[in-house]
């Protein structure tokens, strides 16, 4: 059966050119906090991915370097992505350093039923202190060419700019979120009945959601797998599809049920979370409770 990509229902940006374009009745901007900047500290240092992982007492290493050879994994990792871009304008050598540290962090995965939310039946009780898949996550860095198509290289002119990309989980259901926001160009333009362009808080936006039921078994509690079942659209803003998508938000259930593919859980702490999908890219994304 064949499994769809993200990027097959991603919306074009050209079908949000009137994101700025069409004025709309103006209505209260909601409170929406930015988490523009985010919350780690991007550090860089030189990691060697062929330390194994403790594996008897003989050669155990000590809970300490442990914990270094994973900080500073995570720290090169996060400097990979701020440098790349969130991997949209990585090279080779960078894709396979990532691949690399993704695999280190792997053996040191400290969570080993990360999709434990997503089983058919499950007691939260029992481990409620562990990491969990279940929250918000935003994207840092990825390989995968459906999300890095997504970016419009910096062409002239765009209808819409990619912001922010990551995912809601909330058991039974996985979304993936991706932020259209107004174009660099366009704040320069004066548009009648919308609101100034040259306001500061100028925050219209569209969030695009493709909503996914997910499951995972016991028996591969790394794994887990995705059925498409809808898609979402909300906007925030006064003007054009934000606007009126603030007030109409809309909400597609049971036009489309379908496998949408599989991921693993390689490494998940409280911080970070990094998958690989079943098309063997990468998706590095750290937790993030503010609101898109």
């Amino acid at each position: 059966m064949r499994a769809f990509t993200l990027a097959a229902l991603t919306i074009p940006p050209q079908a949000l050119s009137f994101l700025i374009t069409s004025p709309q009745l103006q209505t209260p901007t909601p409170s929406f906090t930015r988490c523009d900047k985010p919350r780690h500290t991007l550090l860089h240092s030189s990691v060697s991915t062929d330390t194994p992982p403790p594996n008897n007492p003989a050669t155990t290493t000590t809970a300490t370097n442990n914990n270094t050879i994973v900080t500073d994994a995570k720290s090169e990792l996060l400097s990979l992505a701020s440098s790349t871009n969130r991997g949209f304008s990585s090279k080779s050598s960078e894709r396979k350093r990532a691949k690399e540290l993704a695999d280190l962090l792997s053996r040191y995965n400290p969570t080993p039923e990360p999709a434990r939310t997503y089983y058919a039946t499950t007691n939260d009780d029992e481990d409620h202190e562990r990491p969990t898949l279940s929250g918000k996550w935003t994207l840092v860095y990825t390989d995968a060419p459906d999300i890095t198509s997504l970016d419009g290289g910096g062409r002239p002119l765009q209808p819409s700019k990619l912001g922010r990309i990551g995912q809601e989980c909330r058991p039974p259901y996985i979304s993936n979120v991706i932020e259209w926001t107004r174009p660099d160009w366009t704040k320069s333009l004066v548009l009648p009945f919308a609101k100034s362009s040259s306001d500061d808080d100028d925050d219209s936006r569209v969030l695009q959601k493709v909503v996914c039921q997910a499951s995972s078994t016991p028996e591969k509690p790394l794994a887990v797998d995705l059925t498409l079942v809808g898609l979402d659209l909300v906007g925030y803003g006064d003007d054009g599809p934000a606007g009126l998508l603030k007030t109409r938000p809309v909400e597609l259930r049971g036009v489309l049920t379908v496998p949408f593919g599989r991921f693993t859980v390689l490494y998940l702490d409280e911080e970070m979370r990094i998958i690989r999908t079943y098309q063997n890219y990468l998706a590095v994304n750290v937790r993030n409770e503010e609101d898109w």
